[in-house]
């Protein structure tokens, strides 16, 4: 009905999603009965050819008194555009400390990272685009979502199963705009300072400066120290090398499961899981390495030295004859702990003899047992007595089979020394001991028949 157009008015939103009908001052004559196909066409003279609402329609067609003008009239679907591929990260990125009441206050920092197969991130694919149409029946298009730039790294795996990311090394977590990182190496490119603070990391460890007095290195991996290390604690899983040396001022402490590689020794705690080389001297420490020690430039003075194996130095002890102990096959602390544990055995031995007199005594008073709440009291704390004695004399010859068998052969182990071999030295092989009381040059010793030896080289 083109008379339509004395009684309403379109306006269209600037987007062309919605259309809005106006009424002219003349609705209020509007006396003609309208149909649902006049609106419709009415609509469709204005261009209007998608998103029309129906309901509205139909408050028009029957003129319901409740109509507030502007009606909307029409409105368009807009375009939905597909979501982002997104990347959900499973591992914590925090670097803080938790500090709990044992907190040293060296532990300033956590380095992030995770296992060899640990789950690192998951990604989301990204969805398809659904097109939407304005009022006048054009395409609004819509753009699929963007697919994720994140690709794994140096020691990362992708797997398309899950959609996720893994680690294939123990190490440091490094996330940027498009890889992730496993760097199964922490370098530090300077000396360890209450910046760094203590330092504990699951793959290997390179410090390009020293570890002060104080501080703690520890790492599932290798060590690499191009400085030197004061009185610090140096924990390895693998290996440990060191440019310079150990100033240990008798607290340093390195251990390593693995072979340890250092300039030198002096006042320090240093256990190798196999060999120990050291470029000059070991100087009044406690060394322990349970193959080998090469100490073939320089000298070993003072405090005491155990291999499994052999021991080779150019000096051992000096001039002044200060003592030096050397233990081959079996270990200085197993040795000291075997002497302990015997010790204590022969002791509850003889508290047992005791305990068990005192029982036959207690015993043959029946009338007193039944009758005498005091003794029965005795009776009761000796009987317990002699379960803890018991028990203790159990848990001692267990650890005296387990020290039995981590002794080594020590018929085996040889000493060779490429100079001086000085007074004052104490020789031990296992359980064999000899002091040496005389300067010896060039020479090497052994366990045979059961007495020590020593021959030239």
């Amino acid at each position: 009905m083109e008379q339509l157009q004395r009684f309403f008015k379109i306006n269209n939103s600037k987007d062309r999603m919605n259309a809005y009908l106006h009424c002219t001052d003349e609705y209020s004559e509007l006396d003609v009965q309208l149909h649902e196909s006049d609106m419709i066409n009415f609509l469709k003279q204005q261009n209007i050819r998608f998103g029309i609402i129906q309901e509205n329609v139909q408050l028009i067609v029957s003129k319901d008194a409740s109509i507030q003008f502007p009606l909307l009239i029409a409105q368009g679907t807009p375009a939905q555009h597909g979501k982002d591929s997104e990347t959900t990260y499973e591992f914590d990125f925090s670097t803080e400390i938790t500090k709990s009441d044992d907190w040293n206050f060296r532990d300033v920092m956590r380095i992030p990272s995770v296992k060899s197969g640990q789950r690192l991130a998951t990604i989301t694919e990204p969805t398809k685009g659904q097109d939407g149409m304005d009022i006048f029946g054009n395409k609004l298009a819509a753009r699929d979502g963007k697919p994720s730039n994140v690709k794994p790294g140096k020691h990362v795996i992708y797997k398309e199963s899950d959609l996720s990311f893994y680690a294939d090394a123990d190490g440091q977590v490094s996330v940027n705009d498009r890889f992730i990182h496993v760097h199964n190496v922490y370098e530090l490119n300077e000396t360890i300072t209450m910046k760094t603070g203590n330092i504990d990391f699951v793959g290997s460890i390179i410090i390009k400066g020293d570890i002060p007095s104080g501080y703690t290195v520890k790492a599932e991996g290798d060590i690499k120290v191009f400085g030197m290390v004061e009185a610090a604690t140096v924990i390895s899983g693998g290996s440990i090398m060191i440019s310079e040396g150990l100033a240990g001022l008798q607290k340093g402490v390195l251990k390593a499961a693995d072979s340890i590689h250092i300039g030198y020794i002096n006042q320090g705690i240093v256990h190798a899981g196999k060999d120990l080389y050291v470029e000059n001297s070991i100087l009044h420490s406690e060394c322990t390495a349970e193959n080998q020690v090469f100490c073939q430039r320089g000298n070993i003075i003072g405090g005491s030295l155990s291999a499994g194996k052999s021991i080779e130095a150019k000096d051992i002890g000096n001039r002044l004859n200060t003592k030096t102990e050397l233990y081959f096959g079996i270990m200085k602390e197993v040795n000291e702990r075997e002497q302990k544990l015997n010790a204590e055995k022969k002791e509850l031995q003889a508290t047992l003899i005791k305990l068990e007199a005192i029982g036959k005594k207690l015993a043959q008073n029946t009338s007193i047992q039944n009758q005498d709440a005091k003794m029965r009291i005795t009776l009761l704390r000796q009987q317990n007595s002699m379960y803890k004695v018991k028990k203790r004399l159990e848990e001692i010859d267990s650890l005296l089979q387990q020290t039995n068998a981590s002794i080594g052969k020590e018929e085996e182990a040889t000493l060779l020394v490429r100079d001086h071999l000085f007074p004052n030295v104490i020789v031990s092989f296992g359980k064999y001991k000899r002091l040496i009381n005389t300067n010896h040059k060039y020479v090497k010793i052994k366990l045979e028949q059961n007495e020590i030896v020593i021959n030239s080289l």
